[in-house]
């Protein structure tokens, strides 16, 4: 069955030409004035054509084209004295009318144009003699239905065919959508028992065993996360050969990308001797619109591709910009290595679904084989493509072209900014451990949850790595494992971390209420921080992760007794309170309490990880502090940069004690100085200087009734 515009276009055209050389006949025949009559015949053409465009229901052009075309055959037939070969031109009608396939139709203009031919032979018969013996009309009639059963039967065949392919195609949908919801449970439940094998070496890793049998637990943990990493890979790929996988667009921040990945990468080099080269130009935008997830995946299965099959030499990323005339642009990303190289002959078998190339040679490396697939597959839904060019034992480059928005064009500057993240992160010495440390990491891309494991390993524990929000509320929900400290990812697929966050928050349990939650997030994004606070988070941690930074909120926010801290390299177990010598020693530390009104003492507490000793500690320092004085200082000068510093410094002092509403007068006027809001700070400086000598005061005052020889 031919398209109906097709179909359409050739009744026109065919019924035009037939309607033309009438016209020319009679033209040479009869003269002009004839010709112009018959030139009638053009009607069901036009009008065709008309109804094609105005009307939607394309019975009705179908009908208006046959009547019309029957209607004005006749006339002129009739005018011409050609009767005879009436069957004629009808059958031409009938086989344009073939090619729509439509069975009703087709029985409707068999029906009526034998009517007309076989009124013609009753009642026009010398009509039909001037120019056609009769016995050959008959002859043409008999034609003429027993080609109409022809085209009735042919009609008929082609729609059981076409209902059996759509029968067909229905199947072939259906064992798709079984197949993909197949994977997906069979993921889900192998996911269920995984999680729980890889929670359980978690466990047994923090017990006291022997070396032995803490290589054991590694093998099972390290084991279960590559068992997951296939499962992952065989859902991509089921997702997009289903036509399911979405291509999501949205705001990200290239440095935060791109240092993600390599980090991911630079570990998995590890006491290899490989060199890791980027190139990146310095022009790249800072901010681009697009799917940060599918294009981390896409630079992580080619770099993965060049670390699996290279040994010696250097693997090399480089990325250049090139801007369009809207204002966005192309990203030209190359990943080039010194490995083993692929054949001619392999080529083809590259973006083969499980297909690796010379398997007998790479027996070694793991994988389904779906990497390259996949990544080739979302580049396409992305509107871009991947090359490649290799030469056997010399290497190969991989290089892909894709468009991508911009939201924030100044220059990103990428190696200067990678290059002082990696020194200040491997030249920083951190100020403690926490081997008895519980911490949850929540974020749906595995890279993120790898590099920020990578460095809670640092502070003596290993994180629990949980890839959804949903997952994450489960935790909580069940409350199995008292976790110190959540890191919540901001952007994640079906919940995001603010909902998560606070889908916790409304659990309603001690434990969800008050379980410290830090949003991971990149860190150029203004006003986040109150959208965070609202939903119920504690403080965030800004992406590429900074060693100082995390140092500071692992200490802020992970219980004081279970902080081993390091002096001078040494560790430091903390001093038991019965051994406190500080001057607060020996104070009954229950009693302040009832003096420090308008602050939630509770907070404070939980703040210092329940120990009061260590709270009082903190109200002491809090009074002596002289921050308010820097604060006033450069509200005088007009310095709005370092009026913002010292106002965060004052939030999270305020916040520590659990001075709260000072605490969120405080952040208020860190906004406003990030967004140069000077009208702002001027109209609530004065208002929060009062509030805070205030609180200062409580403090105070609380610490002296306690102990008068202060």
């Amino acid at each position: 069955m031919l398209p109906f515009r097709t179909n359409i276009v050739l009744c026109v055209i065919e019924f035009f030409s037939v309607v033309l050389l009438h016209v020319a006949y009679a033209f040479s025949q009869y003269g002009p004035e004839k010709a112009l009559f018959i030139s009638i015949g053009f009607l069901p053409a036009l009008l065709t054509i008309l109804f094609y465009r105005l009307v939607k229901n394309e019975k009705i052009v179908i009908r208006i084209f046959y009547l019309s075309m029957i209607a004005t055959s006749y006339i002129i037939s009739w005018q011409l004295g050609m009767l005879g070969t009436l069957s004629v031109i009808f059958l031409a009608g009938a086989l344009m009318l073939a090619l729509y396939a439509n069975r009703a139709l087709m029985l409707e203009y068999a029906i009526l144009t034998s009517i007309v031919l076989l009124l013609n032979a009753i009642f026009l018969r010398q009509s039909i003699e001037k120019t056609c013996p009769k016995e050959i009309y008959l002859i043409y009639l008999l034609i003429y239905l027993f080609a109409m059963v022809s085209f009735l039967f042919l009609v008929n065949g082609v729609n059981d065919y076409k209902t059996q392919m759509e029968e067909k195609n229905e199947e072939a949908r259906n064992a798709l959508e079984a197949k993909a919801n197949f994977l997906a449970n069979m993921s889900h439940e192998i996911r269920t028992p995984m999680n729980a094998i890889y929670g359980m070496a978690e466990l047994l890793d923090e017990k006291d065993f022997e070396e032995e049998e803490k290589g054991y637990i590694d093998t099972i943990r390290k084991s279960s996360e590559n068992l997951l990493a296939i499962i992952n890979e065989i859902l991509d790929f089921s997702k997009i050969d289903s036509g399911k996988m979405e291509i999501t667009e949205e705001e990200y921040h290239f440095n935060s990308l791109i240092h993600d990945v390599l980090s991911i990468i630079e570990f998995r080099m590890k006491n290899r001797s490989v060199k890791l080269i980027y190139d990146i130009s310095p022009d790249v935008p800072r901010v681009l619109i697009g799917d940060e997830l599918r294009i981390r995946q896409i630079l992580i299965n080619i770099m993965n591709n060049a670390v699996n099959f290279t040994h010696r030499g250097h693997i090399r990323l480089k990325i250049r910009w090139e801007p369009d005339l809207d204002g966005n642009g192309y990203l030209h990303v190359s990943v080039e290595d010194t490995g083993i190289g692929i054949s001619q002959h392999d080529m083809n078998k590259l973006f083969t679904a499980f297909g690796q190339i010379d398997t007998k040679k790479n027996r070694n490396v793991e994988g389904t084989g779906l990497g390259l697939v996949i990544t080739k597959r979302l580049l396409n839904l992305m509107g871009g493509d991947i090359s490649v060019r290799s030469k056997v034992n010399e290497g190969s480059t991989f290089s892909f072209t894709l468009h991508q928005k911009v939201k924030d064009p100044r220059p990103s500057n990428y190696d200067s900014d990678h290059d002082r993240i990696t020194a200040d992160n491997a030249g920083f010495r951190i100020t403690f451990k926490a081997p008895t440390a519980r911490v949850m990491i929540v974020d749906d891309n595995k890279v993120n949850l790898v590099v920020a494991s990578e460095l809670m390993k640092r502070f003596g524990f290993e994180a629990v790595m949980v890839e959804s929000g949903i997952e994450a509320v489960n935790r909580v929900e069940e409350h199995l494992v008292d976790y110190d400290l959540i890191f919540m990812d901001h952007m994640m697929p079906v919940m995001d971390g603010v909902e998560a966050t606070q889908k916790i928050r409304s659990l309603g349990t001690t434990y969800a209420k008050n379980v410290p939650i830090v949003a991971l997030t990149a860190n150029a994004i203004k006003g986040v921080e109150r959208q965070f606070k609202e939903a119920g988070m504690n403080d965030y941690l800004a992406k590429p992760i900074h060693m100082n930074q995390l140092n500071e909120i692992l200490e802020k926010w992970i219980p004081f007794d279970k902080q081993v801290r390091i002096v001078k390299g040494q560790e430091v177990p903390p001093t038991p309170v019965s051994m406190d010598t500080s001057p607060m020693a020996g104070i009954d530390n229950t009693d302040i309490i009832d003096y420090l009104k308008g602050i939630n003492v509770e907070d404070g507490l939980r703040n210092c990880g329940g120990s009061k000793a260590v709270y009082v500690k903190v109200l002491t320092t809090f009074a002596s502090s002289n921050l308010l004085a820097g604060l006033q200082e450069y509200f005088e000068k007009g310095d709005l940069e370092n009026y913002t510093v010292m106002a965060h410094s004052i939030k999270g002092a305020c916040r520590n004690i659990g001075a709260n509403d000072v605490a969120d007068q405080a952040y208020e006027l860190e906004c406003a100085g990030k967004d140069e809001d000077v009208d702002f700070i001027n109209k609530y400086h004065k208002t929060f200087c009062e509030n805070y000598i205030e609180v200062t005061r409580t403090v105070t005052k609380a610490l002296i009734s306690q102990n008068p020889s202060m």
